[in-house]
């Protein structure tokens, strides 16, 4: 398995990836409104401002793409992996080449977890800030904002 820039050619895989992300692991922690509101509108053109920045990044196995990720300095803006490939490293893969991009000159990297990715976060040295939530469609949509320091022994 490896990790590899995404390219627009990627982006409808990509958003498959995240749609089947949200409705599968989400669904038993947020209510079908919620994912509803969540998931209206996107499109694969809307990870292209990411993709064409050099942003965002893919986890490819046999040449299929299981997972994205997206890592600016300072944050890990996202982390998704196909459901057929969870429990399979794929996320960590992509959370630590998503560190290396967000620790460039930083040494707190926040993220914005959803509920139920808390514990694969804090499993890999993130630490819960607060909870907070965001609003789509006018839905509010709770979230766990999380904190990785560099400098913290629980760092990965």
């Amino acid at each position: 398995m490896g990790i590899k820039t995404a390219t627009i050619s990627d982006a409808k895989e990509m958003h498959r990836i995240h749609t089947s992300a949200v409705r599968t692991t989400c669904k038993k922690f947020y209510t079908e409104k919620q994912i509803g509101a969540w998931l209206e509108g996107r499109s694969p053109e809307g990870y292209n401002e990411g993709i064409n920045k050099g942003d965002m990044f893919i986890a490819e196995e046999k040449g299929k793409i299981v997972g994205f990720g997206h890592a600016i300095p300072g944050k890990i803006v996202a982390v998704f992996v196909d459901p057929a490939f969870h429990g399979k490293g794929v996320g960590k893969l992509l959370l630590d080449h998503g560190l290396q991009i967000a620790l460039k000159g930083h040494q707190n990297i926040k993220a914005e977890s959803t509920i139920n990715a808390e514990g694969f976060y804090e499993k890999h040295g993130f630490v819960k800030v607060k909870k907070d939530s965001v609003t789509r469609r006018g839905i509010e949509i709770p979230i766990i904002v999380m904190e990785y320091s560099a400098t913290s022994p629980n760092s990965a």
